[in-house]
């Protein structure tokens, strides 16, 4: 993960929009990815990923919801095997901070890092 990110996560954090928990979380669910997918995760193609990422992490610490992504949009991401690898990576955050990601969560950051692996290996 580039130092373009990690300010990133430092200026949620600082601005009190994520505690250092999440943004611990985020780092190693991106590092995970980058390991996992042989791939570098900088601004330019992953910053979507780690902003939404951060931000549903503590939406869900805060009890808040978010609606389901539109089926039509989602429906070529459920059909790559990456869809099919991410639960490990769900359970990984799920334990690390203690709480449960709704499906709807999981389908948006499973569609940024569908995003995330297109743009890098384009």
């Amino acid at each position: 993960m580039d130092e373009m990110l990690n300010l990133r996560l430092e200026l949620l954090e600082n601005s009190g929009e994520i505690d250092s928990y999440t943004r611990k979380a985020v780092i190693g669910f991106t590092k995970n990815i980058e390991k996992k997918y042989s791939i570098e995760v900088k601004e330019e193609n992953g910053a979507m990923l780690v902003t939404h990422l951060a931000m549903a992490l503590s939406r869900i610490k805060k009890g808040e919801e978010i609606e389901s992504i539109d089926e039509e949009i989602f429906k070529e991401v459920k059909t790559t095997k990456m869809y099919k690898e991410l639960p490990e990576y769900y359970k990984l955050l799920e334990e690390q901070l203690d709480i449960f990601i709704p499906q709807n969560e999981k389908d948006y950051i499973a569609l940024h890092v569908c995003t995330l692996i297109e743009k890098t290996n384009n």
